[in-house]
């Protein structure tokens, strides 16, 4: 019975972080409709000119919202974190923490020799924290970049949590190879923020 009790609880738990994007998407389609829904007011006399005013719903044609073509260039892929994600051009207007994994303005892309390809994104709970399971990876893990038709294979090799200053320095563990390295806010701290740092396979 206890036994139980700690599945249904574990269960809970882990789904929580799930149901409340799911709630999140909900409650913006919701407002999105309220928004789109017009009413008129008519007013109606009667013969002795006391005005009797009726709401009357405009019969109007619903315009959906267009709906958003990133045009990735790019994926990044973390298996152990079902983590599958594309990345735009560095010069769309998409190339934003608020829409997606964001390209770093000093990164490299990763067919540049000994260069770092730098991508950061939220953590969190918010329906655009991709790098929310960053914290679970450990030394050894797999990421993989793709981009210019080429699958990149990278291993993490070192992370490591900073004060968040507003100015990151990157501490690269090995400047002779390709690396690829994460950033995001540190799980369960608004002052820190982390940098898992992996070398080309």
């Amino acid at each position: 019975m206890f036994g139980s009790l700690l599945v249904f609880i574990g269960i809970i738990t882990l789904s929580y972080g799930h149901l409340k994007v799911l709630k999140e998407l909900i409650y913006e389609n919701v407002r999105l409709s309220l928004i789109d829904t017009k009413e008129e007011k008519k007013e109606v006399k009667k013969e002795d000119d006391n005005p009797i005013v009726e709401e009357t719903p405009v019969q109007e044609e619903k315009v959906q919202q267009p709906k958003v073509y990133y045009n990735y260039i790019g994926y990044l892929e973390i298996p152990k974190i079902k983590l599958k994600r594309g990345f735009v051009d560095r010069n769309s207007k998409y190339n934003n923490i608020q829409y997606n994994v964001t390209i770093s303005d000093v990164a490299n892309m990763p067919d540049v020799d000994n260069g770092n390809f730098i991508l950061y994104a939220h953590s969190g709970d918010a329906y655009i924290a991709y790098f929310a399971f960053l914290y679970k990876l450990n030394i050894g893990d797999y990421a993989y970049v793709t981009w210019n038709n080429q699958k990149y294979t990278y291993q993490l090799v070192k992370k490591e949590d900073l004060p968040k200053t507003g100015v990151l320095e990157i501490n690269r563990p090995n400047t002779n190879t390709k690396e690829l390295t994460l950033i995001t806010c540190t799980k369960d701290s608004d002052s820190q923020q982390s940098v898992y740092y992996f070398d080309i396979r």
